[in-house]
């Protein structure tokens, strides 16, 4: 994802995608590499847990804002 994530980077100075599709691209997918891996670790911290706790929502949020950033970048690319 980390990789993905400085990829996107990549292509988003490339483009000269700006304004809040800028925003969107240079960081959502980042923030999902971020949101992702702690909403798995911290929704399973704990003795002896068969289920997750509430913070799984993270990774909800994590694939929201992977939507969002590729989407996001896909357009930038399109209409550069």
């Amino acid at each position: 994802m980390v990789i993905l994530a400085l990829v996107a980077q990549l292509y988003v100075d490339a483009s000269g995608v700006s304004g809040v599709l800028g925003i969107v691209a240079r960081g959502g997918i980042p923030l999902a590499a971020i949101l992702m891996p702690a909403g798995f670790f911290l929704s399973s911290m704990g003795n002896g847990r068969t289920r997750p706790n509430a913070l799984i929502w993270l990774v909800y949020a994590g694939s929201v804002s992977l939507a969002a950033g590729a989407v996001s970048l896909g357009l930038g690319l399109i209409t550069a």
